[in-house]
């Protein structure tokens, strides 16, 4: 029998975690025994507006559960905001130990109709977000030796999704990031993944009781991402720079590999050509790991 995995004594940041895959995940991390920094701005699903008490209600349903959280409103897309959250998180904790980027917020526009302004909009909330959040809390987990950091990409930028390069151009942005906070991150005890977690959440159109996307709620909820989440978060977890596809029960690691290819010391156009069905194969792949400068 799998010994039951705890998060006791550790302290867990989740950004937006008032509503869908991050409450999910902020109950469950309460409920395995770690305390809990609730943190969201009460956007609309665009990114606009506030409200402060999506945070707070999150926050208090897990007291009333018997576990210790607190709520922040902060604006990570921000640095000021990035820092704040985590300023608030050492003052009321005294340590941080996990730290989920969840935040972000969904559209979908024709490449052709989407402006630079658009671009920026989205980077700021899903890499920015990140990116600020991690400046603050990298200082701490060094410190201590310890620190589990865990990023969110999606399918539409791994894979693809008519309409989404907007969404698809940021949430591709953070395997990069990944990439390099793993590798630095890995003399200092610092673990960094990534999920692209698939769930029904406000994020999806509105839907009735009877139509496929109320179907999809049903078999498809956030409280089946979640335990990705705590297994992340865990001691019992060694992973580091990795992808996890996480829908529906079922949890899988995405690789970005490499196939043998064709090799012509006096490569041409012309070989390349003769030779793209062996260039374009992957058969007999490997997955390259971190490059080193030299």
């Amino acid at each position: 029998m799998t010994e039951r995995i705890s998060l006791d004594g550790k302290v867990a940041v989740v950004t937006g975690a008032g509503r869908g895959l991050g409450r999910a995940y902020v109950e469950l991390l309460a409920e395995r025994g770690a305390r809990v920094v609730v943190n969201d701005l009460g956007t609309d699903v665009s990114g606009y507006g506030e409200n402060s008490m999506i945070a707070e209600q999150a926050a208090d349903f897990i007291r009333t559960r018997g576990g210790e959280a607190i709520a922040n409103d902060s604006d990570v897309s921000t640095p000021e905001g990035g820092t704040d959250l985590i300023a608030t998180t050492i003052e009321h904790f005294g340590r941080i130990d996990v730290l989920v980027n969840n935040a972000g917020i969904c559209g979908s526009q024709p490449f052709e109709d989407a402006t630079l302004d658009d671009f920026d909009h989205y980077w700021r909330i899903h890499v920015g977000g990140p990116v600020n959040t991690v400046k603050a809390a990298w200082p701490h987990l060094v410190a201590q030796s310890y620190g589990k950091i865990i990023l969110t990409t999606s399918v539409s930028g791994l894979f693809g999704l008519r309409g989404q390069a907007t969404y698809a151009a940021a949430k591709c942005a953070l395997i990069g990031l990944m990439r390099i906070l793993a590798i630095e991150g890995a003399e200092h005890g610092i673990l960094v993944n990534t999920i692209s977690p698939a769930a029904y959440t406000r994020m999806h159109p509105a839907a009735g009781s009877h139509t496929p996307e109320a179907e999809g709620r049903r078999t498809m909820p956030v409280e089946a991402v979640a335990p990705a989440i705590a297994w992340l978060a865990s001691d019992r977890c060694s992973s580091t720079n990795s992808i996890y596809n996480v829908e529906a029960g079922a949890i899988q690691r995405i690789a970005i590999v490499m196939g043998p290819g064709f090799y012509d010391q006096h490569l041409t156009p012309e070989s390349i050509a003769e030779n793209s069905a062996e260039i374009d194969s992957i058969d007999g792949f490997a997955e390259p790991g971190p490059f080193e400068l030299t």
